[in-house]
């Protein structure tokens, strides 16, 4: 997965060419019997949020919690990586990212993979076109995870609220 990540820095995210080359996962983790697909869990605890992590963000995935964006970086950390997480801003009652334009500089993301935990903090956030990928691209020298749902509420998509985050050392 640390060769994954080096290849997208590497070949500066090429497969990243529309809004629909992050639908499918990176890594089939049913091939290393991982059955139920969930490769981890985000908590942000100023908005009291913990959801599973899922890679590829398909409708399916986004339907069951957060979702990293295939050709972005996996959520394992590292020099020159942003894996870009997605989630929706509300869903069948749940609230899951809804409340994401809430936090503040500072705040605190716990990322927790297969391995180890991965603490973050909120380091600005954005607003963009839905097809404005250059904004969630890997960042050079940083270890950066990146939140993204829907702006405004209920707009059906129209625009796309951004969480910067780099690694806590």
């Amino acid at each position: 997965m640390a060769a994954y990540n080096e290849r997208l820095w590497e070949e500066k995210q090429s497969g990243l060419c529309d809004p629909w080359s992050y639908q499918q996962p990176s890594f089939a983790l049913g091939d290393y019997g991982i059955e139920d697909e969930i490769f981890g869990a985000i908590e942000i605890p100023a908005l009291s949020l913990s959801m599973p992590i899922y890679l590829g963000a398909s409708d399916d995935h986004l339907a069951a919690g957060a979702a990293q964006l295939s050709q972005t970086s996996l959520p394992i950390g590292g020099i020159n990586t942003n894996c870009v997480i997605a989630g929706h801003r509300g869903w069948r009652g749940a609230d899951y990212f809804r409340y994401i334009p809430d936090l503040q500089i500072g705040d605190e993301i716990i990322l927790t993979n297969l391995w180890e935990t991965l603490t973050y903090t909120v380091v600005q956030t954005d607003i963009i076109a839905p097809n404005d990928v250059d904004s969630i691209l890997i960042q050079e020298g940083k270890d950066m995870l990146t939140l993204i749902t829907c702006h405004p509420y209920a707009s059906r998509g129209q625009e796309r609220f951004l969480v910067f985050c780099e690694r806590v050392k």
